[in-house]
């Protein structure tokens, strides 16, 4: 197995999972991905900066051979974020290398005892702190929840290389490994996903992040997933700093997404809707199965209240109301106004069902609607009662 030359003692040592096509459940991964692990070398220690997952330990060591690197007497192994994908194989490593040091934050120390259930090496190291390895130091950035608590960079500064864990990667088996020879629709598509499944619970952190690497002296970034950064790294930095700022200051807003079999739960949608604008809140209105889930999530979330309608089918909800609902994050939701409304034929529950699970995601729920088949002139104006009761809800 071929490493790759990035610098003078740096090399990509990682492993390639071409045909991988969903990554931890929930995101969708046509290209693929790679466990990013980077070898460094100085003139008197080296390290091996991030792991591979479970089951790719044998392609890990053939490359860190091939980098020049003996397996068995790895002085430093710093762990930037302790996920299965990143640290898998360690234990295997350590068989090898029991001398290892496990460099890693505080948190991830924590995790990482769970995860091998061995007694470890450890040097848990903070914001600032430094290892020379002779003429190459590798320095430590704090960078938490991005997207853990235990996350954080690796920089060197010989180099002008970042080792930036998951921030600023994404899920590609780029074979060549270099983001230089990558189709730029393909980088950009693929970033822009990652950014939105992945990082986007965490804006805040991710602005606070991207100040800290803004100064730093950089030529090269090398994340944990797909290509090294090595044409435009600061160009990776800018997306982010732009998919997380904070939108332009406006007034309340909401989102109803619905889905109707007839047209009568569409009926709710937009009475509900009216209702809100006559009350000063900017609505944004979207049948659900007309597009992605993950696009109807984005929309949900970008709101101040979240209304979600649904026909009653079998005691239930329907499938792509339930698709958004589950890629909707806790973190993001939390303390959201939420409301739930449906047409139903005789059991009625996915009003209900809805509202549920606006309350496990810590919502602030304003009720429910329900009208019996096509709406009455009565059951809209429940539909009408439910729009100020939200509305008033988002000003209190």
């Amino acid at each position: 197995m071929q490493s790759y030359n990035i610098d003078e003692g740096l090399y990509w040592v990682g492993a390639q999972d071409p045909d991988l096509r969903v990554f931890d459940v929930i995101m969708s991964t046509q290209y693929g991905t790679s466990y990013n692990s980077y070898f460094v070398r100085g003139r008197g220690a080296c390290a091996v900066v991030e792991g591979v997952k479970a089951g790719f330990f044998g392609e890990w060591k053939e490359r860190l051979t091939d980098a020049g690197a003996d397996p068995s007497r790895i002085d430093y192994l710093v762990l930037n974020h302790t996920e299965p994908d990143h640290t898998g194989a360690v234990r295997e490593l350590l068989e090898l290398s029991p001398e290892t040091c496990i460099v890693c934050s505080r948190a991830a120390s924590l995790l990482i005892r769970e995860i091998v259930n061995e007694p470890l090496n450890l040097r848990v190291v903070g914001d600032g702190d430094s290892i020379d390895l002779g003429g190459v130091t590798l320095r430590f950035v704090s960078a938490p929840f991005l997207h853990w608590p235990d996350s954080m960079f690796t920089y060197i500064p010989e180099r002008r290389a970042l080792i930036s864990g998951d921030v600023f990667g994404f899920h590609h088996h780029w074979p060549g490994v270099f983001e230089d020879a990558m189709p730029v629709s393909e980088l950009l598509e693929t970033q822009k996903y990652y950014f939105d499944v992945i990082m986007s619970p965490f804006k805040k952190h991710v602005l606070e992040a991207c100040e800290k690497v803004r100064g730093l002296d950089i030529s090269v970034i090398c994340p944990s997933h797909g290509p090294v950064l090595n044409k435009d790294p600061l160009g990776a930095v800018a997306r982010y700093e732009k998919w997380a700022a904070p939108g332009a200051h406006r007034g309340k807003s909401a989102f109803v997404g619905y889905v109707s079999c007839y047209g009568f739960t569409a009926k709710l949608a937009r009475a509900i809707a009216a209702e809100l604008e006559s009350e000063g809140v900017d609505v944004r209105v979207q049948d659900v199965s007309l597009i992605p889930a993950l696009e109807a999530a984005a929309m949900a979330m970008a709101a101040d209240a979240v209304i979600i309608g649904s026909p009653t089918v079998n005691r239930d909800a329907l499938e792509p109301v339930w698709q958004v609902m589950g890629a909707l994050s806790a973190i993001v939701c939390r303390s959201k106004v939420g409301a739930s409304f449906g047409s139903y034929g005789w059991s009625g529950e996915a009003a209900k069902h809805i509202l549920g699970r606006m309350e496990q995601l810590g919502m602030k729920t304003a009720g429910a609607c329900r009208a019996k088949m096509n709406p009455n002139e009565e059951e809209l104006g429940a539909a009408r009662t439910l729009a100020k009761d939200v509305a008033a809800a988002l000003n209190a």
